[in-house]
């Protein structure tokens, strides 16, 4: 964590550069408030560099300026100490506890580019485990399989009775598998639910190692009703989706960031 401070008058922020977005959440007058902006346009259109850093023009962004900052996610190193930073781990933690509350469970946070599960017994993370090598199971493979069977992400997610077997879960060659069955005269609808059926359990191979009947399921992933449905289908898992879960790593940073400006006194 850097420790260069960050004290300025303004609002309290946790920000979270996403794969495909990213997530603002400002805490002030004790209120939280959300935001999203997509990565790629953030990234060429808000950040100003001068003297070697990169900084964010807020006034064009159009987001006030924060007093306390903390940030995570794979821009979190980019401002030179200017705000404070935590793990991805860290900060889907601290998200997750506030959201859901408890002490005992397992996480299951599922982005754009990678899935991450950890192990969190008597209030504290015991294990976890990061799958960030293949594209499969993450947001980014349901998106390729929307755009293939040209079905809107939202309507592909509603997708989950009667799923065809989907044994290729590779974002690259899971489009052959798919093709197979069109020819075989599959319906789209039976094909989408197998995509997310494949999801899910690429998924349960990472939780179930963990002794623990409750899981919350958070990132942008967790708005996957079928997915949802997949994991519960299997009895072993009471499965929470809290509310706006792919906001839970920057709410993990505002309430570090909180932490961070109240210590300070």
């Amino acid at each position: 964590m850097s420790c260069a401070p960050n004290r300025q008058p303004g609002p309290v922020l946790g920000l979270d550069f996403g794969s495909r977005s990213v997530k603002f959440i400002y805490y002030e007058d004790g209120e939280f408030r959300r935001y999203r902006r997509d990565s790629l346009d953030f990234y060429r259109d808000y950040l100003v560099r001068r003297d070697g850093r990169a900084h964010i023009a807020w006034e064009r962004l159009g987001l006030p300026r924060p007093g306390w900052w903390v940030a995570t996610g794979y821009g979190k190193n980019l401002f030179g100490g200017q705000g404070h930073t935590i793990t991805e781990i860290r900060a889907n933690f601290l998200g997750a506890r506030r959201a859901a509350g408890g002490d005992h469970f397992i996480l299951l946070e599922m982005g754009g580019q990678d899935t991450k599960v950890l192990y969190v017994r008597d209030g504290r993370v015991c294990d976890f485990l990061t799958n960030d090598r293949c594209a499969a199971g993450t947001g980014r493979y349901l998106e390729n399989m929307a755009r293939f069977l040209k079905m809107p992400l939202r309507e592909l997610g509603a997708c989950g009775e009667d799923p065809v077997p989907v044994s290729q879960t590779c974002a690259i060659f899971g489009e052959t598998e798919l093709i197979g069955h069109l020819l075989a005269g599959v319906p789209l609808r039976r094909l989408a639910a197998g995509v997310n059926a494949s999801v899910a359990r690429r998924a349960l191979a990472l939780v179930r190692r963990y002794p623990c009947r409750r899981l919350i399921f958070v990132g942008g992933v967790a708005r996957n009703r079928a997915v949802v449905g997949f994991l519960q289908e299997t009895g072993a898992y009471e499965v929470e989706v809290p509310p706006h879960p792919q906001f839970i790593g920057a709410l993990g940073c505002c309430l570090e960031a909180l932490k961070l400006r109240e210590e300070a006194g």
